[in-house]
């Protein structure tokens, strides 16, 4: 598990190395209470993110809260850890969460936003605790205490900023050589991209001339950027050259070891026809939490937890995953480009 994702391909092992080159970010090393509480079953936030009940709050039935409720068995509370993450939350105001490789993407749904944008500690907490994502990165760091240079479990908080999905992109190394270049969103046709194709291309493969080929330590793998304007590039994250990076992209991974000639080839939505469904939308609510929301105006998952004490035994929706039904479309247009 631990090759498949590889660790220096961990946000706290390249970061230090391309910060220059890369978004701002603060990096907390988890400590071990924290770990232990988000492999407990209890779904609970800590003390410290727990706001007051208002005095007029309800149960999930309409029905007043008392103060006549028993006290739970686990409730957990980490000041100083939870005092680093509020410090940034009052620099930056809102941020943006993951931990070594992934983002809790699958649990959008339980956020007040739907997005992985987060304003208080609560919001955080609920995400890191409910995704299956932030699970697996947990159980990869625990295996790799076996080796040589185990890695410590951290969290990864960046500025929030909305960033126009035309500007991001994945680019794809093999043998230390940058072969393609992909549009990163394909759920959308970006005109810009084929009236700057020349430009993204020139712009990506100086970055990678000039501050990634010889630093990062392996020979094949990905990394994300983001191209806000002309000779401006910053680094969004490294992962492993394999078949899930090439997943939501504009390449097979067969075609990236055997069929790309002219390097870099750049691929991208070239019309508007056909366009596919934004991955991410497959992590869904599950359909009687979306109805029970329905049926009560400006509610959330987090309200509903701040309104009540939760009991030892987390909710069976609490990380289910209803994938969102698949359209049968025509596939959209791919525009290449392979001329820099």
């Amino acid at each position: 598990m631990v090759n498949d994702l590889k660790l220096e391909c961990s946000f706290s092992s390249w970061y230090p190395i391309f910060k220059k080159d890369s978004l701002e970010a603060r990096i907390l090393h988890i400590p071990d209470e924290v770990l232990k509480y988000l492999e407990h079953d209890t779904f609970v936030l800590p003390l410290e993110a727990a706001k007051s009940l208002p005095k007029d709050s309800e149960w999930a039935d309409g029905s007043p809260v008392t103060c006549e409720e028993e006290e739970t068995d686990y409730q957990p509370t980490f000041p100083e850890f939870s005092q680093q993450i509020q410090e940034i939350l009052d620099e930056y105001d809102a941020v943006f969460v993951k931990t070594n490789w992934s983002t809790p993407a699958d649990a959008m749904w339980v956020a007040p936003t739907k997005t992985l944008k987060c304003n208080t500690l609560e919001e955080i907490y609920l995400l890191l605790k409910s995704s299956d994502r932030i699970a697996k990165d947990l159980n990869i760091v625990k295996s790799s205490k076996d080796c040589e240079k185990p890695l410590p479990f951290c969290l990864v908080l960046k500025q929030w900023r909305d960033i126009n999905p035309c500007t991001e992109f994945r680019c794809f190394v093999i043998d230390n050589e940058l072969i393609a270049i992909s549009q990163r969103d394909i759920s959308q046709y970006h005109s810009s991209n084929e009236s700057q194709k020349y430009d993204i291309q020139t712009d990506i493969k100086s970055l990678f001339l000039e501050r990634i080929k010889g630093r990062f330590p392996l020979r094949n793998y990905s990394f994300d950027v983001i191209r806000y304007k002309k000779d401006k590039v910053k680094i969004i994250d490294f992962g492993a050259m394999d078949v899930a990076s090439t997943k939501e992209t504009l390449f097979t991974y067969d075609e990236l070891l055997n069929h790309i000639e002219n390097t870099p080839e750049f691929r991208f939505i070239g019309e508007e026809i056909g366009i596919q469904p934004k991955p991410p939308m497959q992590f869904c609510i599950p359909q009687e939490i979306s109805e029970f929301f329905q049926s009560r105006d400006n509610v959330t998952l987090l309200d509903l937890i701040q309104r009540r004490k939760v009991s030892n035994s987390r909710p069976g929706f609490d990380r289910a995953k209803t994938p969102a039904s698949s359209s049968h479309r025509k596939p959209p247009t791919t525009t290449t480009t392979t001329t820099c």
